[in-house]
């Protein structure tokens, strides 16, 4: 057999053994030597391609030899019984949250949810656990409304749960109070001047029964009054809370 049946029949052999053998070298009869990476091979042509991406086709007739390298095996698929490991979040970590929708304190009620996202990213040993944009779950525990004589508004959150990567965990925090000025005094002397000047009215128009009506009347009117003087409080969008883990957390990566 001449050589040049011999390059025929070993070309043939790397396109039957194409899967695993990859031809990282062209010799030619002028003595030149190519390197690339073969794609093919018919009995008029050997086809390499360039390490700058061409691809050069050789008459079968100019080719004395080609050497082969085995390739690289492919890389094992993951076994899916070996479950990463989890990641344990401490008690103690501080969560930083961002309210993505208002909270009015007048028509709240506990047990109320509220929605927000996590503002800064939760690190450990340098790798991010939790990260910025997770969602996070509020719950009210405690509402006031400042709508007796004293007092001020004031909400009581928790957060219930934070969710990414398509998973939800529960977790266990701290309670942060948000809490308004008031006006207690302020508020008792305009109910009193109100039904005062309800009873006068009455009593001038209708005598005592008149009387009666017209201190409630005036009594209703001077507590619009002064619900029209009170601080009502409002959490705008926005607004950032700090909670602090009570219980660990067990995050998968």
């Amino acid at each position: 057999m001449d050589v040049r049946n011999t390059s025929v029949v070993t070309l043939m052999l790397a396109l039957a053994l194409g899967v695993s053998l990859s031809a990282d070298r062209i010799k030619l009869r002028s003595g030149k030597i190519v390197d690339g990476t073969f794609v093919g091979a018919d009995s008029k042509t050997v086809r390499l391609l360039l390490a700058n991406g061409t691809r050069s086709d050789f008459p079968i007739g100019d080719v004395e030899g080609v050497e082969f390298t085995a390739r690289k095996p492919p890389a094992p698929p993951p076994d899916p019984a070996v479950v990463p490991a989890a990641v344990l979040v401490p008690t103690g970590s501080i969560l930083n949250v961002r309210l993505t929708q208002a909270i009015d304190v007048d028509a709240s009620k506990a047990g109320m949810t509220f929605k927000g996202i996590v503002d800064d990213p939760l690190m450990l040993s340098g790798n991010v656990v939790i990260p910025r944009g997770a969602g996070a779950v509020l719950q009210a525990v405690q509402v006031q409304q400042s709508g007796k004589a004293k007092g001020a508004d004031k909400i009581t959150l928790k957060m219930n749960a934070i969710s990414f990567g398509g998973r939800s965990y529960d977790v266990a925090t701290t309670y942060v109070e948000s809490k308004g000025q008031g006006e207690g005094k302020k508020t008792a002397r305009k109910v009193g001047g109100g039904a005062g000047l309800g009873a006068i009215v009455g009593g001038v128009a209708g005598g005592g029964s008149g009387a009666a009506i017209g201190a409630v009347v005036g009594g209703v009117a001077g507590a619009a009054v002064a619900s029209a003087g009170e601080e009502h409080l409002k959490l705008p969008a926005e607004t950032r809370l700090q909670f602090q883990l009570t219980a660990a957390v067990s995050i998968r990566p």
